[in-house]
């Protein structure tokens, strides 16, 4: 059996003693450390928040300045008018950027991260705000509220879209006669393109016809070129200008030939009239004549000559 006068034991209780002090001041050092590190012992002062709903709002919640800490809420309570009277308390050397105009507001840290009450820098031209004053709360707008937004703007465009939809698939509308148009005209033009084909096949063996029809034809002509003697037409292109020559001096002979008849004409005109006249007179002496020498007797046979019509003097075309 152990007994208090086993060596081992000497002292326990003063050892005991030593290391439990050493434990609590350990204790206490990183109490304090702790402590400094998140402003527990820093002096603070508190700022009043008035908002009309307590959602989202907890005791403990972190205050922040652009980013970062620099207080909690320490206290949340309705007040007369039902409203909730939310206490921040802020670590007193950050009280030089909130000033009159600063405003706070309920956000979160990310997408899905936690809710923390963020402060808004004020600007330094106002006065700070005194322990127990109020500050301006910004209403924003929690995740229903946003959803129940979202869902009132994209409620018209699902409706848009089932209208769509019910348009496109309805078979007696527009877009589906306008498929079905186009599903013709694409079978008409296939057909037009082998009527094309057809023609353009066509046009290529004409054009090759009378591509070979021309070469025949200029092969022809050139042999025939090649033919000609050149001495002799040579020659009968010399003979042209004395031929030239004739034909001019024979249009010229014309010329003169012509002056002379119309000349002669000009002369003989005026003396047709009279030579007409002296004809005439000849003609009715000579009827004259005729009409005594039928009705004597030496030519007659005693019996009276059958009257004879008698030339009358007139014009001379009658």
């Amino acid at each position: 059996m152990i007994t208090q006068q086993d060596p081992r034991f000497k002292n326990l209780e003063r050892k005991i003693g030593l290391f439990t002090l050493l434990a609590l001041a350990g204790v206490a050092l990183v109490v304090l450390l702790v402590g400094v590190q998140k402003d527990l012992f820093s002096p603070k002062y508190s700022l009043n928040v008035t908002v009309d709903r307590g959602t989202g709002f907890t005791k403990g919640m972190p205050v922040k300045l652009s980013g970062f800490r620099v207080g909690r809420i320490t206290d949340m309570a309705l007040n007369e008018q039902a409203m909730v009277e939310i206490t921040i308390e802020i670590a007193k050397k950050y009280s030089k950027w909130i000033r009159s105009d600063s405003t706070v507001k309920l956000v979160k840290e990310g997408l899905v991260g936690d809710s923390i009450v963020e402060v808004a820098v004020g600007s330094l031209d106002k006065p700070e705000l005194k322990p127990g004053e109020s500050i301006t709360y910004l209403k924003t707008k929690g995740l229903d509220e946003l959803a129940d937004e979202i869902a009132e703007k994209v409620k018209p465009v699902l409706i848009e879209v089932r209208d769509i939809i019910g348009y496109v698939n309805d078979p007696n509308g527009d877009l589906k006669k306008t498929i079905r148009n186009l599903e013709v005209l694409t079978r008409h033009l296939e057909a037009t393109r082998s009527n094309a084909d057809t023609l353009l096949i066509s046009t290529t063996r004409n054009l090759e016809a009378i591509s070979n029809r021309t070469t025949t034809l200029l092969d022809t002509t050139t042999r025939k070129i090649d033919s000609l003697d050149v001495a002799k037409l040579n020659t009968t292109l010399d003979k042209f200008p004395p031929l030239l020559e004739k034909t001019d001096a024979a249009m010229a002979n014309v010329t003169a030939i012509s002056a002379e008849t119309k000349k002669l004409s000009q002369q003989a005109f005026p003396l047709i009239p009279g030579v007409l006249s002296r004809t005439e007179e000849l003609l009715f002496s000579t009827d004259r004549l005729m009409n005594t020498l039928n009705s004597s007797w030496l030519l007659g046979g005693g019996s009276a000559p059958a009257p004879v019509r008698s030339f009358k003097a007139g014009d001379s075309h009658d």
